[in-house]
């Protein structure tokens, strides 16, 4: 396996207000995209944000890695 392959990925959901940015607070991380999804509709239909960033970010894990 490559390093490559072993890099985890999650999607990263967060909603925002158009004039005061994100708020961490509605910061969530999924493995699954269509949940992602879900939850990022969720948060402009249901919870009052003006928009939902989702994004693919990768996991660090690099103390994983050095207790091997």
């Amino acid at each position: 396996m490559n390093n490559a392959q072993n890099q985890v990925k999650v999607y990263a959901v967060i909603g925002g207000w158009d004039y005061e940015g994100e708020s961490f607070d509605s910061l969530q991380l999924f493995d699954c995209y269509s949940a992602a999804e879900k939850y990022q509709n969720q948060l402009t239909n249901d919870e009052g944000f003006d928009y939902a960033l989702l994004k693919i970010r990768q996991v660090c894990m690099e103390s994983a890695l050095c207790a091997a």
